[in-house]
């Protein structure tokens, strides 16, 4: 038996879980792997109803099926079983009902391991921990049965557990080292009593597992009532159970068709048709990056934030549909160009920004400062971090100062910024919690006049090559907005990289127009149409 424990710790916040989900374990808090411990963070989600949009979903749950590296286990189950294997679990059952009390849990174990009745894998740590979790599963089916291990769902249970085992744990984790990911699953729809443990189990082992129901049917609670295993996430709405999809649906539906069922179901629904100002001040940002074409950045970029698609008001947190795009070139039509621009940056939510660097910078170690917000688990402590001597928040009000906090705690656990080469994990999250520290005024400004339900904060960049370039502390702000809530559009008319080299582009929607146009100077707006209409009155009243 191997030293070394595997310890799979469920991941419990739901902030984005699809990304989190299809991100890899080094990727999420927690990781660490040594001689003697591999821990990482798991997904166990149940996610429950449908967006507004229903295509997206099924499009989303299509997308998943077509990954190699998910299974989508509803679909793809594998119900057949060896002969040899069944004849095994045959002789384990009959020697079970000569026993007075039927065979303890251990003895089970042992029987089922001596018969390879439990895959057996190369690695010692890994083939222990599947025989523990496998213990630990059967004595939960155990304890949860008036009857136990006598209960007439045992023969049923221990052939689909052993089956499922053979047919697709085995197979899947036959490549699996210690340090990456064990696989990912999805289960759609309906769910068996044995399906239900099986998947318990695939948890257990350290499992990304995530259930959908469009119906909103929480099946999965049945056999995790206290969320041990699991959590769960909702959408607003709900839909009937239909077919896994084949194909992906054709997306018809308009951003108008989109913002009138959102105010549709608001003003339906009482608990959050009507909102009074500042009715969510104390509540946590928690934004959702949405994709989009290019004319919707322009018609989303205006709607309040509760007309959005997947706007939602949970107990502590506001979930903010924002906007983070590229446009990358200029339109052939220069004046439409110039026009949509403007309507971006003619408001009072909105900060342009059109010279290069535009963040603060600082030599200062905050070492001592990171590692004094941290809590006994190793992870930042808003709370502490709001009561340290060098937060320089404290004249805004309380609820801001702890959902700047917050995002400061996200940014750093789970880094949309691009790793440098000769930098460490820890560096990146000290280099991001030092920036994300020395917020600009302007940007305190435009946060403290954001009520999270109404219009969105605007930030938008103008980088014209002659105005310097956006750096890495400029990308580091830009991914702290982004979480908090506020929506970024950078232009680029010579459709050069620039924040590409800090972070990721899959983090946001890049637009290529038809003209790369370079140095080209930013054109203040111009009131032609008032003019116009100016001209027209004087020649109204000349012919009076």
């Amino acid at each position: 038996m191997s030293n070394l424990q595997i310890e799979p710790i469920l991941y419990t916040s739901t902030t984005d879980w699809l990304a989190l989900f299809l991100a890899t374990t080094r990727d999420r808090p927690s990781y660490v792997v040594n001689d003697t411990t591999f821990r990482f963070n798991r997904i166990g989600l149940r996610v429950l109803g449908i967006p507004l949009v229903e295509d997206e979903y099924y499009n989303s749950l299509f997308d998943m099926h077509s990954k190699p590296f998910i299974h989508v286990l509803s679909e793809d189950l594998d119900k057949t079983i060896d002969k040899q294997d069944f004849q095994a679990i045959q002789e384990i059952l009959v020697l079970h009902q000569k026993e007075p009390k039927g065979l303890s849990v251990n003895r089970l174990i042992a029987f089922m391991y001596g018969k390879n009745l439990i895959p057996k894998h190369k690695d010692p740590a890994i083939n222990y921990h599947v025989q523990l979790s496998t213990l630990k599963i059967v004595d939960y089916f155990q304890r949860r049965q008036n009857s136990g291990l006598q209960s007439p769902e045992f023969r049923r249970f221990l052939i689909d557990i052993v089956k499922w085992l053979k047919n697709h744990w085995e197979k899947w984790s036959e490549s699996l080292t210690i340090g990456e990911d064990f696989p990912k699953v999805v289960w759609y729809g309906e769910l068996s009593s044995s399906q239900k443990y099986f998947l318990l189990l695939l948890m257990e082992f350290g499992c990304d597992v995530v259930i959908f129901h469009p119906g909103a049917e929480d099946l999965f609670a049945e056999v995790d009532p206290d969320n041990q295993f699991s959590v769960v996430y909702s959408y607003p709405d709900k839909g009937q159970l239909q077919p896994f999809p084949t194909k992906i649906r054709d997306r018809e539906t308009t951003v108008a068709y989109r913002a009138n069922k959102q105010l549709e179901k608001m003003l339906n629904d009482h608990r959050s048709g009507v909102f009074k100002p500042w009715q969510f001040r104390e509540h946590i940002p928690a934004a959702l990056t949405l994709r989009m074409t290019y004319d919707d950045v322009f018609i989303y970029s205006k709607e309040k934030a509760m007309i959005r698609p997947d706007f939602k008001i949970d107990e502590d947190r506001v979930t903010i549909p924002v906007v983070f795009a590229k446009i990358q070139g200029m339109s052939t039509d220069r004046a439409d160009y110039w026009q949509r621009m403007h309507q971006l940056t003619s408001d009072k939510h909105a900060l342009s920004i059109l010279q290069f660097p535009y963040a603060k910078t600082t030599k200062a170690n905050y070492h001592f400062h990171y590692q004094q917000s941290l809590d006994r688990d190793g992870s930042l402590s808003p709370d502490k971090m709001v009561k340290s001597n060098w937060w320089r928040y404290g004249h805004l009000y309380a609820g801001l100062q702890n959902a700047i906090a917050y995002t400061i705690k996200e940014c750093c656990e789970h880094p949309k910024l691009i790793k440098l080469a000769h930098e460490s994990a820890y560096d990146l999250q000290l280099f991001i919690f030092k920036q994300a520290s020395m917020l600009p005024e302007e940007i305190l400004q435009l946060l403290q006049g954001f009520d999270y339900s109404q219009e969105v904060p605007r930030l938008v960049l103008y980088n014209m090559e002659t105005n310097g370039a956006p750096c890495r502390e400029d990308a580091a702000l830009l991914q702290f907005l982004n979480r908090f809530g506020v929506d970024i559009i950078l232009y680029n008319p010579a459709g050069h990289t620039d924040i590409e080299e800090f972070i990721d582009p899959t983090n946001y929607d890049v637009h290529w127009l038809e003209d790369m146009v370079f140095e080209q100077q930013y054109q203040e707006y111009q009131a032609k149409e008032q003019s116009i209409f100016k001209k027209f009155i004087n020649i109204f009243s000349d012919h009076k």
